[in-house]
C-alpha cells in the first residue's frame, strides 16, 4: 500500500458508503483480504435491497405494465413517446442546432452532447419540453432507484469504422455494481446496422448465481489488465451468460420516437457499426448514493439550481479536471452543427 493511500485510508473508509466503485482507485474496495470476507458481496447486496426498498414508493407513480417491464428484464420501452407534433418539432430543432458542445472520444465513437436545462429552452424549447417531460422524469426515479432529478443532454452519437480501435462500450458490461437509470430517446430509426443498444434480459437482478459471480470477480479486480474492469465497471465474457442463467443480449431495434430506460447495472453494451452510423438521441442519467433513503433530499432540484442542473454539474467537473481531481472526459470544443459527423 502507498504512503498517501496510508494518509487517506479515513477518506477510502468513508468512501465505502457511497458509490465508489474503483477496485485500483480505493485500497479497501480492492483488497483481496477484504473481498474474501464479503465486503464487496455485501455492498452489492445492500445496495439491492435499498433499490428495492425505495422503489415501493417511487414505484406508484407507474403502471403495474412499467413496473412489471422492468422487474423482468431491466428496462423499459415505449414507443410512440412524445406526441407526433411535439416529436415533428424536436426532429426540426435538434439537428440544425449549432452550439459548442462537449465530445468525448472513446475508439472509433464520438459522444457529442450539450445540455437540456430548462435555462436551455431559448435555444432548443421543443428538446427542453422533451427532456423535463413528466414521464420519463417518473420511469428514470423509478429505474435508478432514486427520487431525485436526472441530468438531460442532446446527444449524437458518431461511429466511424475507419477511425482506429473499436469502441470500449461495445463490450458487455455493467457501469457500476448499484442501480443507474440511464434514458434514450431516439430521433431516428435504429436499426440492427446502426450500432444498437443491446442488454442481457434479467441481469440487473442479484440472484444466488449473480452474487456468487460478482464475489469472484471482487477477488481479482484489482490486477485485471482490463481498465475498466478494474475500475469497478465490470466486463461480461459472453460466454459466462449461460452459468448464470442468461441469455444473450437483445439488440433494441426501434423506431424514432421511442423511449427507452434502463438500469445499466444490468450488462448492455454498445453494439458494434459496420459502416458510418450518426445517431441523435435525447439522453438522460440519473446515479445516487446506493445507500441513501431516497426521502428527496437531492440539492439539484433547489431553486435556482433545478433550472440550470447538468450545466452547473459539467462546470463543477471542468473545476475539477483543472485542479486534477477528475480527468477532463468531455471538453469542449468549437461551434458545430449537432449533426454534423465532422469531429475535432
Amino acid at each position: 500500500m502507498k504512503a498517501l493511500d496510508v494518509v487517506k485510508m479515513p477518506l477510502h473508509a468513508l468512501a465505502l458508503m457511497g458509490k465508489t466503485k474503483s477496485f485500483v482507485g480505493n485500497p479497501l474496495i480492492g483488497s483481496r483480504w477484504l473481498n474474501e470476507r464479503g465486503l464487496h458481496r455485501q455492498r452489492v447486496a445492500f445496495a439491492d435491497r435499498s433499490a428495492w426498498a425505495r422503489r415501493a414508493r417511487l414505484g406508484r407513480a407507474l403502471s403495474a405494465e412499467e413496473r412489471d417491464a422492468y422487474a423482468r428484464d431491466g428496462f423499459v420501452i415505449r414507443r410512440d413517446f412524445l406526441p407526433a407534433e411535439l416529436f415533428a418539432r424536436v426532429r426540426d430543432e435538434a439537428p440544425a442546432h449549432v452550439a459548442a458542445a462537449r465530445e468525448m472520444r472513446q475508439g472509433r465513437a464520438v459522444t457529442r452532447r450539450v445540455a437540456l436545462d430548462r435555462v436551455d429552452a431559448a435555444r432548443l424549447p421543443a428538446c427542453v419540453a422533451a427532456a423535463n417531460d413528466a414521464r420519463l422524469d417518473r420511469l428514470m426515479r423509478y429505474v435508478g432507484a432514486h427520487d431525485a432529478v436526472p441530468l438531460m443532454y442532446l446527444q449524437t452519437i458518431i461511429v466511424d469504422p475507419a477511425r482506429g480501435a473499436q469502441d470500449p462500450q461495445t463490450v458487455l458490461h455493467r457501469d457500476t455494481f448499484h442501480a443507474i437509470a440511464k434514458a434514450w430517446l431516439f430521433l431516428q430509426d435504429v436499426g440492427e446496422d446502426d450500432g444498437p443498444f443491446a442488454y442481457v434480459s434479467g441481469s440487473h437482478r442479484l440472484t444466488d448465481a449473480m452474487r456468487a459471480w460478482e464475489y469472484e470477480q471482487s477477488l481479482t479486480a484489482a490486477s485485471s489488465d482490463n481498465p475498466y474492469h478494474a475500475r469497478g465497471s465490470f466486463r461480461m465474457p459472453p460466454e459466462d451468460l449461460g452459468r448464470l442463467g442468461l441469455g444473450p443480449a437483445m439488440k433494441v431495434v426501434v423506431p424514432a420516437n421511442t423511449l427507452v430506460v434502463a438500469d445499466t447495472h444490468g450488462f448492455h453494451a454498445r453494439t458494434p457499426s459496420l459502416r458510418q452510423t450518426v445517431r441523435m438521441e435525447i439522453y438522460g442519467t440519473l446515479r445516487g448514493n446506493p445507500y441513501g433513503l431516497g426521502c428527496g433530499l437531492d440539492p439539484l432540484a433547489w431553486p435556482g439550481i433545478r433550472s440550470r442542473r447538468a450545466n452547473l454539474v459539467d462546470q463543477a467537473e471542468d473545476l475539477a479536471g483543472r485542479f486534477g481531481l477528475l480527468g477532463k472526459n468531455w471538453p469542449l470544443v468549437s461551434p458545430r452543427r449537432m449533426d454534423s459527423a465532422s469531429v475535432d
